[in-house]
């Protein structure tokens, strides 16, 4: 054991050793340095709490010798050893967990290696794998977004309130910025926006979701959280444009634009689908017995897609070869073509139409089925889209399929009803005939008067034990009509029991 009064010098030159010691401070008993195999020096106390020798001993941390000063450690203990004396209980240290201690940046790095490969969601698709490029996406928007707002916050600090002043700040593009990548002569460029704020918080609701799966907090703060409006582009080619289009693509072809890339435009054209179904495509996909297009993977998983006798011809025209190969293969045969928004750029200028995108030809294919008369679900199954919900986006066009029909269901009414021709003339009309003269008061009267004597007086007969008189046949009443009173007498049948 080595005691020696402690200094600075002392603490500063206390080197390490192969098993933990204590370096014992002279002037405080009870008081040391403790210096530990890696390096680390803490100040301690040894203390027993009471009197005696059957007193409990207790070793307490008073603090790393880096962050403590040994003048304020030693003065702690003192007032550790004194309170000892009195068997009073030292104040005990806050038990840190390992889930109160984890920040954002942590976390993100652990959904990283542990959950961001595995899709999530609760579809047919939900558990499956990532595509490796879908991940670094989402690596990319931790990097440029969450951790140099949110990174340093404990996951427990995140609340509603940090959530939203988040949004807001990816909004207004507070994150943007462009610096080299990792590419030989590659740029990243980092934008804020509408769409960059709800896509980052999306991301950042399921980050959380893997946190609360991981047992750190309790509830996803995300929920109830407002995505911001966005500016979601809704560009439909018309028949006009589709034709110019057209032009431009076959002139293009004339002129030496790459086959490969032409034909891929010409198939989401006629198709509808995304460009990465039709750039990825392998032969084995190509099946022209059945007239499928046989995508193993999509990005709503595994789909078919119809192969129209447009698109036949294009695929006839190509030589075909193993089913593993690429069907638009690049200049070395190594990967897909991928010169594709290359051409696209060049062809839309050239059509005056700069700004329609690529991917505005799915759009475009959805509004001429939806025009056409087709319905939500079956252009939905066009489309790929695993959810209804995704197909309403279109349904704003079908105002135009109900107009349609409205407007000639009305036309063939309003032809039968014969409206916007003129009325025809009514003939002359006759004098109404002459109304009877209304009964006087006193031949009205006198009936009345005659049935109500009648009834009373048949009421008034009665039995001499009070009992009402037997019933008589209505023949026996009845003195016909003919006979005075009888058609009173008949009309008071009613009112007998």
């Amino acid at each position: 054991m080595q005691v020696r009064e402690l200094t600075k010098e002392i603490v500063r030159n206390a080197a390490p050793s192969a098993k933990r010691y204590v370096l014992w401070d002279a002037s405080k008993k009870g008081f040391g340095l403790r210096v530990s195999p890696n390096g680390d020096k803490t100040y301690v106390v040894k203390a027993r709490q009471g009197r005696g020798s059957f007193a409990e001993q207790r070793w307490i941390t008073i603090g790393s010798a880096t962050l403590v000063k040994l003048a304020d450690a030693r003065e702690e203990a003192t007032t550790i050893l004194a309170k000892a004396r009195t068997n009073q209980e030292p104040a005990p240290r806050p038990h840190v967990t390992f889930e109160d201690s984890v920040t954002m940046s942590k976390l993100c790095d652990m959904w990283l290696e542990k959950a961001a490969h595995r899709r999530r969601g609760r579809g047919p698709l939900g558990g499956s794998l990532r595509k490796p490029e879908y991940v670094e996406n989402d690596r990319g928007r931790i990097e440029a977004h969450i951790k140099p707002l949110l990174g340093r916050y404990k996951v427990r600090e995140i609340n509603r309130s940090k959530i939203e002043t988040y949004r807001d700040a990816v909004s207004r593009g507070e994150t943007k910025l462009t610096k080299k990548s990792k590419k030989l002569r590659g740029v990243t460029r980092v934008k804020g926006g509408e769409g960059t704020a709800n896509r980052s918080l999306s991301l950042l609701s399921t980050i959380l979701s893997f946190a609360v799966r991981e047992e750190i907090i309790d509830r996803n703060p995300c929920f109830g959280i407002e995505r911001s409006p966005g500016n979601m582009r809704e560009r439909f080619l018309s028949p006009q444009e589709f034709g110019k289009l057209g032009e431009v693509i076959a002139r293009a072809e004339t002129e030496g634009a790459n086959p490969h890339g032409i034909a891929i435009i010409r198939l989401l054209a006629l198709s509808g689908a995304r460009k990465s179904e039709i750039q990825n495509l392998t032969w084995g996909a190509v099946d022209l017995r059945t007239g499928f297009l046989r995508l193993p993977r999509s990005k709503t998983g595994p789909r078919l897609i119809l192969i129209t006798a447009a698109m036949r011809k294009i695929f006839e025209e190509m030589e075909r070869r193993d089913d593993d190969n690429w069907v638009f293969p690049n200049a070395d045969d190594t990967a897909p073509f991928d010169g594709v928004p290359k051409i696209w750029i060049g062809i839309r200028a050239a059509a005056n139409l700069c700004d329609v995108r690529l991917h505005d030809l799915r759009h475009s294919a959805a509004s001429f089925a939806l025009m056409s008369g087709v319905g939500l679900e079956v252009i939905g199954k066009l489309l790929g889209h695993s959810d209804i919900k995704t197909t309403r986006r279109y349904a704003h066009l079908a105002d135009v399929v109900v107009r349609a029909a409205a407007e000639s269901t009305a036309d063939q009414i309003a032809e039968l009803m014969k409206f916007g021709e003129p009325a025809a003339p009514e003939p002359p009309s006759l004098p109404p005939p002459a109304a009877a003269p209304p009964p006087s008061a006193a031949r009205t009267a006198a009936p009345i008067r005659a049935a109500a004597a009648a009834f009373g007086a048949r009421r008034a007969v009665a039995r001499p034990d009070g009992r009402r008189p037997a019933a008589t046949s209505s023949a026996q009443r009845s003195p016909g009509v003919g006979a005075p009173g009888g058609a009173v007498g008949g009309q008071l049948d009613m009112f007998e029991g």
